[in-house]
């Protein structure tokens, strides 16, 4: 994702979507950075189970979702934008169902990216529950769109969210910290220094994590 993210900067500085030979000389351009064998893997991880339907392939589906993935734009504009751009006339309903059926398939391109840079995946857990923690701030479009806090905690080797939860970012609970995360023995939690207080630290010791 850090491979799409600093590419799209770099799209959006050069007005690629309202260049549309800029768009496919993009497009190439990302797409020979993917793994071998990644349309196959959209029928494999089950992303293709259903009908194709507006889609053409297996890469307008993932155009389209990188649209509101990698770029950030909403379901509904993520539609309006891959319907002008002649990818596909899909309902914003429709793009999130196969977004959903696409998790396994982009988690596969992306274990798959890291391995490729040197980055050894263990494929069973060990000693220890490992899991990364952070939180993040997103705006509602507009300028009096309201704020809302991510907090959330991905396991290792499986990268799966274990742990979600959504909040505003004022008043009681709201806070980034460990305490809002159920733990267990033996979780190993990774976060940023902004976790490291007493608080935190004490609460899990608390639960032998």
């Amino acid at each position: 994702m850090y491979v799409i993210i600093s590419l799209d900067e770099h799209f959006r500085d050069n007005n690629s979507m309202d260049n549309p030979s800029i768009l496919d000389e993009n497009w190439n351009t990302l797409r020979s950075l993917f793994p071998e064998n990644w349309e196959e893997r959209a029928i494999s991880t089950g992303a293709m189970t259903r009908k194709l339907r507006s889609f053409d392939s297996a890469e307008a589906i993932l155009r389209t979702l990188l649209l509101h993935i990698a770029r950030g734009y909403s379901l509904r504009e993520t539609v309006v934008r891959a319907k002008a751009s002649g990818l596909a006339s899909v309902s914003d309903v429709a793009l999130l169902k196969r977004l959903r059926l696409s998790e396994n398939w982009l988690k596969s391109l992306c274990c798959s990216l890291l391995q490729e840079r040197g980055f050894a995946l263990p494929k069973e857990k060990g000693q220890f529950n490992i899991r990364l923690v952070d939180g993040t701030v997103i705006k509602e479009p507009g300028k009096t769109g309201s704020q809302w806090r991510i907090l959330y905690s991905i396991s290792l080797p499986n990268f799966q969210c274990d742990y979600f939860d959504l909040t505003s970012t004022k008043g009681k609970g709201t806070a980034e910290n460990f305490q809002r995360i159920p733990v267990a023995a033996n979780d190993c939690l990774i976060a940023d220094r902004a976790y490291s207080d007493a608080a935190d630290i004490h609460y899990l010791h608390k639960h032998s994590a």
